[in-house]
């Protein structure tokens, strides 16, 4: 058994029901012995009233007791936790037995004697068949209950769609930066999501109901930069048959974001310094200068230090936007995102188009994982959005649903190893997912435990003992 099942093993709450004493402490203490967390009880109805407070993953229980049978015990803990997994022990089994208790929802049954080797098997493989679930439930729910926005608004804490440090940096900074009205300047390959970033800031400040106005740089020819971003008199110059607002009065009060500002015009560049430092503008046109009540986002996927340094862009222009910076990772830098993020678009686009796709493959993962995605994100979002177009049956998506560069082994592919870049699902801390997702669906429902249960698909008791078990407290 590896290292990571033992710690799984240990992770599991299993609770011990059977009226004979001596039985029950010789079987706690051999289950203990072989590292599997036990909780004993020779009543029944007291077991029941634990479970239903501190919740239970697998329940071994006697049929033939004196307060109520097995059959029952059954019965009422799956009402408390349907997905709870409950094994027979009895002396008095009959082949009727063990096909009702099989039809009622039991996992297993094992007749008096049994083999301890077959029950630790049965333990072990139950374990194990819960702790995948509960993995891939928890992805699924982090990306099907969060909304489609990469980060939550109104909060103090935001969730961004990955748990690399490199993203979880990422978030605290966006998260630091948010709180303030400081210019800030994003910077990453294109893909990287950028946009996002900036938006995220924008919904997290204090200005999130003001305008959010997005001006690609690159695409306003040189001669228009001025009239595009100021607005112009009617006059100003040829072809002015109008007064014309720009884009900083449609930004009053809000954020203006300059998205590739490395190809602004070097000719405006002054005119943007003055607006960030003496917070006013002039319409082309116009002697009057006008107060400029924004806030300035600007992103860019080029080296603007190495602009500075030939002359492409104003060396103080460039200091003034980097009072805050945040660099974003390019995907092939946090591969342990992949899967997560693959996830999310598929469930996204399988339910915008209506297909009845859940999933992903282990091999299809491991295929996503190999790949280097010089798009970064939005490589992986186009990529997910044309699987789900062209996939044909239902269910999970498999290998042969994926492009052909994706299986061919071309030259877009790492170096490494198939196992080293399969989707490396061992590196994820799912307490800390855990942590993040229970807290976002509480924000979401006014701290209603029962309606964060519904949100996550979890039942409540279920949802309560793992809060309990993460040392969070339902009700702070």
């Amino acid at each position: 058994m590896t290292g990571q099942e033992k710690e799984a093993i240990r992770e599991v709450n299993v609770v011990l029901i059977d009226d004979d004493a001596l039985v029950l402490r010789n079987l706690q203490s051999v289950l203990e012995d072989l590292g599997f967390s036990i909780t004993a009880f020779e009543k029944p109805l007291v077991a029941i009233e634990w479970i239903e407070k501190h919740g239970a993953d697998i329940v071994i229980s006697d049929i033939k007791m004196p307060e109520c049978d097995g059959f029952e015990v059954l019965e009422r803990v799956k009402r408390i936790d349907p997905a709870c997994d409950l094994i027979f022990i009895t002396a008095y089994a009959h082949s009727e037995h063990a096909i009702k208790a099989l039809r009622q929802g039991a996992t297993d049954f094992f007749h008096k004697p049994f083999k301890l080797a077959e029950l630790q098997a049965a333990i072990e493989r139950t374990s194990r068949f819960r702790t995948l679930s509960r993995q891939k439930a928890l992805l699924t729910a982090q990306v099907d209950a969060l909304s489609l926005e990469l980060f939550s608004r109104n909060r103090a804490q935001s969730t961004m769609l990955g748990q690399s440090p490199a993203m979880r940096k990422v978030t605290e900074e966006t998260v630091d930066i948010a709180a303030t009205r400081a210019t800030v300047l994003i910077t990453g390959e294109s893909g990287t999501g950028k946009e996002l970033v900036a938006n995220a800031i924008h919904q997290m400040s204090p200005l999130s109901d003001k305008p959010f106005i997005t001006v690609n740089c690159a695409s306003i020819p040189d001669e228009l930069f001025e009239s595009e971003m100021f607005g112009h008199k009617r006059g100003a110059f040829t072809g002015a048959l109008e007064n014309r607002s720009g884009y900083v009065d449609a930004a009053n009060g809000g954020t203006l974001f300059l998205d590739e500002i490395g190809d602004m015009p070097l000719a405006a560049q002054p005119k943007i310094l003055r607006l960030l430092e003496q917070r006013v503008y002039r319409t082309v046109g116009e002697t009057r200068e006008k107060d400029a009540n924004i806030r300035l986002i600007a992103a860019t996927n080029r080296r603007l230090e190495e602009m500075v340094e030939s002359k492409e862009f104003r060396s103080d222009l460039y200091y003034r936007l980097g009072v805050c910076a945040i660099s974003l990772p390019a995907l092939r830098e946090r591969k342990e995102d992949i899967g997560l993020l693959a996830l999310y678009f598929l469930l996204h686009f399988a339910q915008e188009m209506g297909k009845p796709i859940e999933g992903i493959s282990d091999e299809a993962l491991r295929l996503l994982g190999r790949h280097d995605y010089p798009g970064n994100v939005r490589e992986l979002r186009n990529l997910m959005e044309n699987t789900v177009i062209h996939c044909r049956h239902d269910g999970m998506i498999q290998p042969d649903d994926l492009p052909d560069h994706l299986t061919s082994g071309g030259s877009t592919e790492s170096t490494e190893s198939p196992s080293d870049a399969a989707w490396p699902i061992q590196t994820i801390k799912f307490e800390e997912v855990e942590r993040l997702l229970y807290t976002e669906a509480l924000n979401r429902t006014d701290e209603n435990v029962t309606a964060a249960a519904r949100l996550l698909g979890i039942s409540r008791g279920k949802l309560r003992r793992r809060m309990s078990m993460l040392g969070m407290d339902a009700a702070d």
